[in-house]
């Protein structure tokens, strides 16, 4: 009985260690709190046992020594406390719990360190002394409630109760499947969701997952006819490609520049005045929706025009090593030299890896910068010296036309050189790091971008988002990116369409090489110079949104149930669901399925046939 007591001792300091972690996130993520809230974080529970029943039989495999178990109990149940923290901290600036990217933390774990210092002071610092606190009043706890057992019969028929009863918790109770992340999403509201699963369930899940296959999310979908609906353009009166001097293409994957934060998106202050000066002189949009919250994953459904398995990147799992036809492999095989050029180190997230993978021949990170003008920040180099040596490389190895992928370290930040003086814009101290960090990446880019032009006149210029970064509340928001191809070879025009990151190379084949419907036709996505109705979709929290013009459908993939949403100039306004929007839900549904399906089954190429042309 004593192992048993010291069981569900343990459980119960867990439990609550959890539950309190949860509030946190809870008071950290939303500015209004109200009743639903409330109990959405404790609706949560089969998660959190799951947490407290490992916690607490890992711990009493050591109660046969008091002193060890007391110590040991207290440290793992103190990390549990400050991970959760990380999570909250991780949910700030990407949007979703830690999942799969866990694997990267060791990668990376001085600049993550280092960030939350920085950017989450008010957080972080009080996080290290409560976490002391904790540990030392768990051992107090733990010291005066815990009971020395004895090694015996009793003790190891106890020891197999545990087990019994931790995997009874594990699996999510009275259930018949184990119990999984996505089972949040079964409280039918998205904005709820998160606020079940705790951060610690999700991580270890995703580990413990990592070495097996990718699989693909199961949702309740139509028949395949409602995707030639999403195709049924086929204009073919212009003469394509529009430049005809094969121009170099240089492709910015802009590090986390979110849409909301420009003041040509709807944003308060001016905080890019480059971009905004460069985008009334280029091919726009009203604006674009990111395909995930990672570079890799802005990386593949841009250079693919294929979605990213939902939720999730292709990068590190048995789908990078599929083949794939990316816009990059088409211009190589034109004769284009290619290279991508990141900020921070290549192993970040394994995006020189995958770049590498989608045709890229070179890949840079920044320990291949050596001359810098600027400090480092937590990431890595500044676009400043970034882009300083990418003009190196344009001199050799690389030669004309060629075409190049930038990803950024500045705004992977907030931490701009000693050097420059900051800018007042908020008085939020945290918001004006960010933005600070974005107007000196701005900056380095209208920089680049002139000096360019001047030494290769012939080259376009493709700017937009890899993904949103922090600071942005809102699913639509947190998918809101900044767009803009930009040339002196290429005639402005503004297109009042949303578009997905996925019709970029649709486009960009159609300004430089030739029609893309004959070139790509397993792309997904459409081109701004051959075509006029788009869609764009976005993924988080088990919720699929869909736009189609200023109409948003989203959907529940676990439940099927569905909210209906008008686009008013950046943001979403609830309306009620017509007929209208029921057939948005089912080209939705199909699309995802067969392109899901396709991703999976390494057939990409194929999905070409279900076009209908």
């Amino acid at each position: 009985m004593k192992t048993i007591k010291n069981y569900f001792l343990l459980f119960i300091l867990t439990y609550v260690v959890v539950v309190f972690t949860k509030y946190l996130f809870l008071f950290n993520i939303e500015s209004h709190i109200n009743y639903k809230l409330i109990i959405a974080v404790l609706e949560g529970y089969k998660f959190d046992f799951a947490v407290s029943a490992f916690i607490a039989l890992v711990t009493t495999l050591l109660d046969f020594n008091k002193r060890v178990f007391v110590y040991f109990s207290s440290l793992l149940v103190s990390f549990v406390f400050i991970f959760q923290i990380s999570d909250i901290l991780y949910f700030m600036d990407s949007s979703r719990h830690i999942g799969y990217e866990i694997l990267d933390v060791f990668v990376d774990a001085k600049s993550l360190l280092q960030t939350a210092f920085s950017k989450y002071t008010t957080l972080f610092i009080p996080s290290l002394i409560f976490t002391i606190l904790l540990f030392l009043l768990l051992k107090k706890v733990l010291n005066r409630f815990t009971q020395s057992v004895n090694i015996g019969v009793y003790y190891f028929l106890s020891k197999l109760f545990l087990i019994i009863v931790s995997i009874f918790f594990i699996r999510g109770m009275f259930q018949h499947i184990p119990l999984n992340p996505w089972q949040s999403n079964q409280v039918g509201n998205p904005e709820l969701a998160k606020y079940l699963l705790n951060g610690t369930y999700n991580a270890v899940y995703s580990s413990i997952n990592s070495k097996k296959k990718l699989k693909p999310y199961s949702f309740k979908h139509p028949k395949n006819e409602n995707i030639p609906d999403l195709y049924h353009e086929n204009n073919n009166s212009l003469s394509l490609p529009i430049i005809k001097s094969k121009p170099n293409i240089v492709f910015f994957f802009l590090e986390s520049w979110s849409g909301a934060l420009l003041k040509s998106y709807g944003g308060k202050f001016e905080t890019t005045p480059n971009y905004d000066r460069l985008l009334k002189k280029s091919l726009r949009t009203r604006f674009m929706i990111a395909s995930g919250h990672r570079t890799t994953e802005g990386m593949f459904a841009t250079l693919v025009s294929f979605p990213n398995p939902l939720g999730k990147s292709v990068a590190k799992t048995q789908l990078q090593n599929y083949h794939y036809k990316s816009i990059i492999d088409i211009l190589d095989s034109l004769g284009y030299s290619s290279a991508f050029f990141q900020g921070t180190s290549k192993e970040t997230s394994g995006t020189g890896s995958l770049a590498q993978n989608l045709g890229f021949r070179k890949s840079y990170g920044k320990r291949d910068v050596k001359k810098r003008i600027y400090e480092n920040n937590y990431w890595g180099v500044h676009d400043v010296d970034l882009y300083n040596f990418v003009f190196e490389k344009l001199q050799n190895p690389l030669k004309e036309p060629f075409v190049i992928g930038i990803n950024g370290a500045t705004t992977h930040d907030n931490k701009i050189p000693k050097a420059i003086k900051p800018i007042h814009f908020s008085d939020n101290k945290a918001l004006n790091k960010d933005l600070n960090a974005l107007h000196f990446s701005d900056y380095a880019l209208g920089k680049f971008i002139q000096e360019m032009i001047k030494k290769y006149p012939n080259t376009i210029f493709v700017m937009f988002a890899d993904h949103c970064g922090g600071n942005v509340k809102g699913s639509l928001k947190n998918y809101l990116i900044p767009f803009a191809i930009y040339s002196p070879l290429i005639k402005p025009k503004y297109h009042n369409v949303i578009i997905s990151q996925r019709d970029i190379a649709p486009t960009v084949l159609d300004l430089t090489v030739g029609n893309y419907k004959k070139i790509a036709p397993n792309f997904t996505g459409k081109s701004l110079v051959s075509d006029d109705d788009f869609f764009a979709d976005y993924f988080y929290s088990g919720i699929l949104g869909w736009i189609e013009k200023s109409n948003l459908i989203e959907i529940n993939l676990a439940t099927n149930k569905h909210n209906c949403f008008h686009i008013n100039n950046f943001d979403k306004e609830k309306i009620s669901c017509d007929s209208a929007y029921l057939k948005l839900k089912n080209k939705a549904l199909s699309f995802t399925y067969i392109t899901q399906k396709l991703l999976f089954d390494a057939n990409t190429t194929s999905f070409k046939d279900y076009k209908g042309r």
